[in-house]
């Protein structure tokens, strides 16, 4: 599960790359954030670690693919039902 931030970066870079046909700069990502180059290489490992993007040469992001344009949704647990009352439909009627 991302962050808050790092939804963040991964929206930004999804819209932008949409919009104006190519990954955004570090210095229009500071802008657009509000944040640090570090903590923003940061985030930007956590998305590669996660799947979300392919980011090749770290020196550059340039060369920043997108793999998934939205965050995972967690799958939801499907609980059981009682075998009981099935069972007890046929016994009893």
């Amino acid at each position: 599960m991302l962050n808050d931030f790092e939804r963040k970066i991964l929206r930004i870079i999804v819209n932008y790359a949409g919009q104006q046909r190519r990954i955004p700069r570090m210095d229009e990502l500071e802008t657009k954030t509000g944040r640090n180059p570090a903590h923003i290489r940061e985030s930007l490992q956590a998305l590669e670690q996660n799947g979300y993007i392919s980011w090749p040469q770290p020196s550059t992001l340039e060369n920043i693919q997108i793999l998934q344009a939205w965050e995972q949704e967690p799958k939801p647990v499907r609980k059981a039902q009682p075998a009981g009352n099935a069972v007890k439909y046929f016994t009893d009627y």
